[in-house]
């Protein structure tokens, strides 16, 4: 008795579908990005039309126009360059902008850098009392 030729190398694609990983998408917030920018570049392009975001809420926003009606398809990366970022009021997260078990979205610092966010805001023009 012989058996199909093509059911061992079916079996092994098979068994190697559920480790197909789907690709991580990075999205790239920066000091020198733009809030209307998509995010998907590390630094502004040539043409300065497009590159990084330049604050939490433009990532989040950013997020919001990519994402697709089923969700992202994968895990969802937010990489915050080096630098100092003025946060004016609160950054606001709602259902919508949540991730899901299989396609997470994570808040992350880039590798090595330490990036700041304030609210502080510098008074100036007192006198000696």
């Amino acid at each position: 008795m012989t058996g199909n030729p093509l059911l061992p190398g079916l079996c092994v694609m098979m068994l190697g579908a559920p480790l197909a990983r789907t690709a991580e998408t990075v999205l790239h917030v920066s000091p020198d990005g733009k809030d209307q920018w998509s995010g998907r570049l590390s630094a502004p392009n040539a043409e300065q039309t497009d590159g990084p975001v330049a604050s939490l809420e433009g990532a989040r926003d950013a997020l919001r126009r990519q994402r697709p009606a089923q969700g992202f398809p994968g895990p969802v990366r937010v990489q915050v360059a080096a630098g100092t970022y003025r946060v004016s009021r609160p950054v606001l997260f709602t259902p919508q902008d949540s991730g899901t078990p299989t396609a997470p979205i994570v808040y992350t610092a880039a590798p090595g850098a330490r990036p700041v966010f304030t609210g502080g805001q510098a008074i100036t023009g007192f006198r000696p009392g």
